[in-house]
């Protein structure tokens, strides 16, 4: 790598001030001081989960008094633990939701819990909207309706809806014959959302021909010449700083054999590290079984690892490392490598790290050997970090602890699942585009890149570029924050699907003016609380 430019611990900074376009804070505005319900959306890369955390953030100060107000949930249990939400199956209380919504609603009133949920919450946060199907979404509408005794949309409640409808679709019910139905199809979302807004500013892709490359690849109408340009991406990626790429796979079987196979061919003795859980016994695990973090990881050196947790502004969640040593808080024993960790270099972390050491008198000196892990950061600058336990928890809205995990901050990353990549930023990704079968994934898997230089593309075929119809059809009618703020009413910018991914990432293209509260869980809500993927 670079020249090493910090070695430290990693012990996460806290909450690091969150930087906020102009797009975004008027989203910001329209949802904390207007109290309007809003669907925002936006390609990959144009900051959806930095603007859903603001948000949260922001309604949780103004409801500090009563924060049994603001409901955080997600239509997965994995989207849900990245946000410190529930999914919107337990947070609604209905199970599967299989049934109709008169008996949904007698379900619901038998269990006092669940109701007062309904009866509290005045802002109800939706991630990963794709994934909630039409009819589940009338549902809902039509039980807060009734719950709550009004009948305006949800009962009255403050929708914060965000999501991709271009990425994953709803996950059909086995054997089902109908057609996919999206959240947008049902027949409540007009009368539910007040504005549709379209982030345009993209934060991930610097470079313009390589977001029009993904933005026709999502739209499902790619040109010969892109088509030649991501074949051109099947070559080999190498690079001299010891540091490998991170494979997307479709199956989480797929992905586990790979990262299991890689690490049994590295040389060396395996060290386990074992989470540690506490909270409530009877529903601890079912809300633990769907973090990032996994119960148990098993490193050696070299294996190539993950980071799954944002530790400050250039080491995020999504940062790919190797693990380069182990060691405890007041030593640094490690040897060199390989070519790529000159003895010089590393000789001069181990004499920082030390100095890191002294300073920190409060540091723990258990003697526990944490992992030694060297990554590339944000900047391109490599770090070597002393990655010791973060913690993950589940809360009641009162801050009351339903559940907590203490682990690494890292997993195997040789291999990864593509829903388990969706919402990351990956510097380094190997797709096999062969293994893709469903609509929006090969979108998913390649948005994930930075740049072309990062992405190597196998298997690349024009048939394998599949956008839905109705879901383009739906991005025409889009607007943008700008006009949120200034009318009531959405009007279609037939620019936007177009743009929105090619746009030059230091200004957003104008518009045209055309067009949580966790509960005891029953059966069928922990079969959906633990949804995962």
């Amino acid at each position: 790598m670079d020249e090493v430019q910090e070695v430290t611990t990693s012990h996460s900074k806290g909450n690091f001030a969150i930087s906020l376009s102009e797009e975004q804070r008027h989203v910001l505005d329209l949802v904390v001081n207007k109290n309007q319900s809003v669907f925002f959306t936006g390609a990959a890369g144009t900051g959806k989960s930095v603007l859903m955390r603001a948000i949260i953030t922001e309604l949780k100060k103004k409801y500090a008094k009563d924060p049994e107000r603001v409901a955080v949930t997600a239509s997965t249990g994995l989207a849900a633990c990245n946000i410190g939400g529930i999914t919107l199956h337990s947070f609604s209380g209905i199970g599967l939701g299989k049934e109709d919504a008169p008996t949904l609603v007698k379900k619901i009133r038998r269990n006092p819990k669940a109701k007062n949920r309904w009866l509290r919450t005045k802002c109800l946060v939706i991630d990963e909207i794709s994934m909630v199907d039409g009819d589940l979404f009338d549902k809902l509408s039509q039980i807060g309706r009734t719950i709550r005794n009004n009948g305006r949309p949800w009962g009255g409640i403050q929708l914060i809806i965000t999501g991709d409808f271009f990425q994953l679709p709803p996950v059909p019910e086995q054997g089902a014959k109908r057609e996919t139905k999206f959240a947008f199809d049902a027949s409540t979302w007009t009368t539910s959302i007040d504005h549709t807004i379209g982030l345009t500013q993209v934060f991930r892709q610097r470079d313009p021909v390589f977001a029009n490359m993904l933005n026709e690849m999502r739209l499902g109408r790619i040109t010969e010449d892109t088509v030649r340009a991501f074949k051109k991406l099947e070559r080999p990626l190498n690079f001299n700083d010891g540091l490998g790429t991170a494979e997307l796979f479709s199956t989480r079987n797929e992905v586990e054999m790979s990262n299991e196979r890689r690490l049994r061919d590295l040389p060396g003795t395996i060290r386990r590290y074992e989470a540690q859980d506490t909270g409530k016994e009877d529903i601890r695990d079912k809300l633990l079984m769907n973090m990032m973090a996994p119960k148990s990881i098993d490193l050696k050196i070299n294996a190539q690892v993950m980071l799954i947790k944002n530790l400050d502004e250039s080491l995020v969640n999504g940062s790919l490392g190797k693990v380069i040593g182990f060691s405890d808080e007041k030593t640094f024993d490690m040897e060199p490598i390989d070519e790529f960790d000159e003895e010089e270099r590393m000789a001069k972390a181990r004499k920082k790290l030390l100095n890191t050491f002294k300073r920190e008198s409060d540091s723990s000196s258990n003697g526990t050997k944490f992992p030694v892990v060297q990554f590339m950061a944000t900047d391109g600058t490599s770090r070597v970090i002393l990655c010791q336990p973060e913690e993950w928890k589940v809360e009641l809205p009162n801050g009351e602890l339903q559940a907590k995990r203490t682990q690494l901050p890292l997993i195997l990353a040789w291999a990864l699942s593509i829903h388990k990549a969706q919402g990351q930023t990956l510097e380094r990704v190997k797709v096999n585009l062969g293994r893709v079968f469903e609509k929006g994934q090969a979108y998913v898997a390649l948005s994930r890149a930075t740049t072309q230089d990062g992405l190597q593309v196998l298997g690349f075929q024009k048939s394998k570029v599949m956008a839905h119809p109705r879901v383009i059809d739906f991005y025409n009618k889009l607007y943008s924050a700008e006009e949120a703020l200034g009318k009531p009413k959405a009007q279609s910018i037939t620019s936007f699907v177009s743009n929105r991914v090619g746009a030059a990432p230091s200004k957003a293209p104008a518009p045209k003016k055309s067009a949580h509260q966790v509960i005891d869980l029953d059966d069928e809500e922990e079969a959906m609380a633990s949804i995962g993927y």
